[in-house]
């Protein structure tokens, strides 16, 4: 990832735009962001932070206002940055969410957040999404590094990683588990706490199953399981004993169910014979009652012979007569078809008076003919109407054509004239356009050189006071280098007097090295008669240090405020700096109302191209209604002269007939009353016939069937009930007569007459008592049977429970063991490590590797960072520890005890070794921008140099680094700066470049 340009408005200290070239910066590989303290260097950072990830990096974040205070509260805050993320280029433009004063109206509204992600392809930006969650989401997939491992690796931050060093297990804990993401890790812990509370509630569970199957087992078999089994169930299903217990009483339950089988059985038989001997008493019984009914029915048939034969000969001449009933129907039926026919032709007599056929089929034929005429000119009548209707719309359609053309031939005689109209706005507009430009630039020029001159006066008063501010600051150093000189000579006087105070009667001295001290020098050194010791010399020489510093400062701003001034003069020197605000207002004036006309030329084009269109269509449309009307008047013409000839032939036709649908009425009702005529005569002619021939046919078969004519065959004929009556009864004794004699002729019932009369009574109570005792056995056996099944089914259901008890029990052991050993409450576990901890640790140990490759180098391979397992004082987890080993004198030191300087330069090398494994972690994205906040005022010069040296390293392969401090040296040494300058109206932003 490298970054090319930020630009802010509004956001944090700025109050205006402020932009960043980073690859101007970037020339060198490191540049130095300085300012004063609280001029915003920090903040120049939080708006790249923001710019991708729509948040400020550590305790920023929860103010929620980066709005700047000084900038006008109607000012948009926006950050838009440009960077490279390997091959490809994106452009991020944020805005955080802002109250702005209500355009209408009182009081504040709320804006809220937007972003707006392109990418640049083929020369130009395309939008990718303007969704803040989707911009989130691309940001993650492109850097693989969420917004707090951003600011850990490539915003090494102010103050943060001392902390780190120095902070406790637990607090490591947490800054690793947000940077590396092992949240996965402790949501495989609390999986694993889940599946052992699940197992075990499972397991519980098969085991009610498996103790609910052995209560039901204990009701069924009526045997109580033992109590030592029932408080001890794991144990007992382990091995066996409830299987065997439970087989047990499911064998004898079937051997019982066998017994009460065989004693049933032999209670049926004994049944089934008593069964047998009612059923042959009750046969002989009912043979001998058959007899006995048969007899007496044979005496009653002979009493009543001369009536039943009566009877059947009355019967027989019915049905006789019965066979003649269709023929006399039909007579009736003929007699009474030829009186409605002779009515019907009497009526149509009286109304057309012809007597015979031949006259009334001519007459006929003569009234189809007349029909057929008025019905042929039907068609040609509905075609008169028709046209007539026709001619009505044409005659409509023509005089509303001749009114829309004088409407449109007075509307086309004004047109030209907002033609003209329109052309001249459109050119006026055009001309403005092409203005627009020159007029704006004009404006931009102007501004400017009105801006320039603003900032001319105020660096004029700001040069000022720099002057004077360096001409103290040289006078103070100069007092301070001759107070050091004074105090280093009188050191020096007195240097041998000094060593002489810690010589030691028989110990070595320091200069020569002889045990034996014969002339010792006494004090010498003197400032305002007090001895001069190391320390004061090394306070005077700081105070030196200190004043040199600040003369640099103050040297380094006046130089800078006299090159901007030097720019500005020269860029206002050929103008007229009193009558710039004047020219300004008046090219802001013209450069207005260019841009009104301007923007008012879509509109005048579409003006006047509707007016084009509408004198165009208006002529077309004129054209087409004159030639409409003209073929209007043509064809009312034509069809008038087709109508009038078609009059002329209805009204020969009609006669006296009031149109020609009554006319075809009248001759379609002669037609048919003549039809009906003939129909009437034909019907009778018929009628007459049928009567003859059906008088023959009767008395004909009347004499066949015995009859001595039609007469006497019907008063032979019965009524229907009675007949049917008569032939029943005659049916009926036949039968009766017919089953007696077969009764008396059975030979079972002969033999029934002759045997003993059987004890039914004593027959039925034998049976009675069998049957008794086959219900009582039955019961017993379906009892035992059912309580058989029932031990087999629940010694079955007891077998599935048990097997499925077991893996349960098994697999509740296992997650138990395993969530313990995660948590680090595991006897397995001697370092109380939890899992996530334990992958922390891992993570911790090449965070350490990494680390001390740079620490080497700063600190001259005096310190290395170790990782240790073990717990801190008063921490329930280990795992996490930090300590400083010192190679030079072999302890071990804790952080905390650490110089401020030695804490910075562990520090660096921690944040720098974090950011190495942190970006190898997210995959290994490369940052080829990176960004060092603060912590270098605490270092010595030499110690600087190692630091400045590694800082350089960082540089290889084309990574730039950029240094955040306030510290003058760094000023020296670095001479690409970004600088921020703070002011009353907010901080600026101003670029110092290499060479410049």
């Amino acid at each position: 990832m490298r970054l090319h340009t930020l630009t802010a408005t509004a956001f944090g200290p700025f109050s205006g735009t402020v932009s960043v070239d980073f690859d101007a910066l970037a020339a060198g590989g490191l540049f130095l962001l300085t300012g004063a303290t609280g001029a915003g260097k920090t903040s120049v950072l939080d708006a790249v932070c923001f710019a991708l990830y729509g948040q400020v990096p550590g305790d920023r974040s929860g103010a929620k206002h980066l709005h700047s205070d000084h900038a006008p509260a109607d000012r948009e805050p926006r950050v838009v940055l440009d960077l490279s993320i390997g091959e490809r280029r994106f452009r991020f433009s944020r805005s955080p969410s802002w109250t702005r004063p209500k355009r209408r109206g009182d009081g504040v509204t709320t804006v809220q957040a937007h972003v707006v992600v392109e990418e640049q392809r083929d020369g130009s930006w395309t939008a990718l999404t303007n969704r803040l969650d989707d911009a989130g989401l691309l940001v993650s997939d492109l850097l693989g590094m969420s917004c707090a491992q951003f600011t850990q690796v490539a915003m090494l931050p102010q103050g943060r990683f001392q902390a780190f060093l120095r902070a406790s297990s637990a607090e490591r804990h947490a800054v690793l588990q947000q940077l590396f993401r092992t949240d996965r890790f402790e949501r495989v812990e609390r999986w694993l706490v889940e599946r052992r509370t699940a197992d075990r509630r499972a397991s519980e569970a098969a085991g009610a199953r498996v103790r609910g199957a052995l209560h039901r087992i204990e009701e069924a078999g009526g045997t109580p399981l033992p109590e030592e089994w029932a408080e001890a169930l794991e144990l007992a299903a382990e091995d066996e004993r409830l299987r065997a217990w439970s087989s047990t009483l499911t064998e004898q339950a079937s051997a019982d169910a066998a017994d009460a089988h065989a004693e049933t059985q032999r209670a049926i038989l004994a049944e089934e014979t008593a069964r047998d001997a009612l059923a042959s008493a009750r046969a002989l019984v009912s043979l001998v009652e058959r007899a006995t009914r048969a007899r007496s029915d044979l005496d009653a048939l002979d009493a009543e012979a001369a009536a039943l034969a009566a009877a059947r000969d009355q019967v027989d001449r019915h049905r006789r007569a019965a066979a003649l009933t269709p023929l006399a129907a039909r007579l009736r039926s003929a007699e009474h078809d030829r009186r409605q026919a002779a009515s019907a032709w009497a009526e149509q007599l009286a109304r057309h008076g012809h007597e015979d056929r031949p006259a009334l089929a001519a007459a006929r034929r003569t009234a189809a003919t007349e029909l057929a005429t008025a019905e042929a000119f039907l068609p040609r009548a509905r075609a008169l109407a028709e046209g007539e209707q026709e001619v009505a719309t044409a005659r409509t359609s023509l005089a509303e054509t001749e009114a829309v053309l004088r409407e449109a031939e007075a509307g086309l005689s004004a047109l030209p004239e907002r033609l003209a109209a329109a052309e001249a706005r459109h050119a006026q507009a055009v001309t403005a356009q092409a203005r627009l430009g020159g007029l704006r630039a004009r404006s931009a020029r102007l501004t400017e050189l009105v801006a320039a001159a603003k900032r001319l006066a105020e660096v004029d008063r700001e040069l000022d006071a720099a002057r004077a501010g360096l001409q103290a600051a040289i006078a103070v150093t100069l007092d301070a280098r001759e107070q050091y000189l004074d105090v280093r000579e009188a050191r020096i006087s007195g240097m041998a007097a000094e060593l002489a105070g810690d010589l030691v009667a028989g110990c070595g001295c320091p200069v020569c090295g002889s045990a034996e001290h014969p002339a010792p020098a006494h004090v010498a050194g003197q400032v305002a008669g007090r001895t001069v010791g190391r320390d004061e010399e090394t306070a005077a020489r700081r105070r030196v240090e200190d004043a040199a510093f600040a003369e640099q400062n103050h040297q380094v701003k006046v130089a800078g405020l006299e090159s901007e001034q030097a720019g500005l003069a020269g860029r206002l020197a050929a103008e007229e700096v009193g009558s710039l605000p004047g020219a300004l207002a008046e090219a802001r004036t013209e450069e207005q109302a260019a841009a009104d006309l301007a923007a008012g030329e879509p509109e005048a084009a579409a003006a006047l191209a509707a007016a084009r269109t509408e004198l165009t269509e208006t002529r077309e449309r004129a054209d087409g209604l004159r030639l409409r009307a003209a073929m209007l008047r043509t064809e009312i013409e034509d069809r008038t002269a087709t109508l009038d000839a078609l009059r002329a032939e209805r009204a020969a036709l009609l006669g006296d007939a009031p149109d020609l649908d009554d006319l075809v009425a009248q001759r379609t009702e002669t037609l048919a009353a003549l039809d009906r005529a003939l129909v009437a005569w034909d019907a009778l002619d018929l009628a007459n016939r049928t009567v003859e021939s059906a008088r023959g046919s009767l008395d004909e078969a009347a004499r066949a069937a015995g009859f001595a004519g039609t007469e006497a065959a019907l008063d032979a004929l019965l009524d229907p009930p009675v007949a049917e009556r008569l032939a029943e009864t005659v049916a009926a004794a036949q039968r009766r007569r017919i089953a007696a004699e077969a009764t008396l002729a059975d030979p079972a019932v002969a033999a029934a007459l002759e045997a003993d009369a059987p004890d039914l009574p004593a027959a039925t109570a034998a049976h009675a008592e069998a049957a008794t005792r086959v219900r009582g056995t039955a019961a017993r056996a379906e009892a035992a049977r059912t309580r058989s099944s029932r031990l087999r089914e629940l010694d079955a259901h007891l077998d599935e429970a048990l097997a499925a008890w077991s893996p349960l029990r098994a697999r509740h052991r296992l997650s138990a063991e395993l969530a313990s050993l995660a948590e680090g409450r595991s006897v397995d576990n001697p370092l109380k490590m939890r899992l996530a901890a334990y992958v922390l640790a891992e993570r911790l140990r090449q965070v350490v590797a990494a680390a001390n490759e740079r620490l080497a180098r700063m600190t001259g391979e005096r310190y290395a960072l170790e990782h240790a397992a073990d717990r801190g004082v008063g921490e329930q987890r280990g795992g996490l520890s930090l300590r400083v080993r010192d190679d030079w004198s072999g302890v071990r030191r804790d952080p905390a005890t650490l110089s401020g300087g030695e804490t910075f330069v562990v520090s660096l090398a921690l944040a720098l070794g974090l950011a190495d494994t942190v970006a190898h972690e997210a995959g290994g994205t490369v940052l080829d921008t990176l960004f060092i906040d603060e912590g270098f005022g605490s270092l010595d010069a030499d110690t600087l140099e190692d630091v400045m040296d590694t800082l350089d390293g960082l540089r290889d392969g084309g990574r730039v680094v950029g240094l955040v401090s306030h510290v003058p040296e760094l000023r020296s040494r670095i001479t690409t700066q970004l600088e921020v300058v703070k002011g009353r109206d907010g901080s600026t932003l101003r670029a110092v470049l290499a060479g410049n």
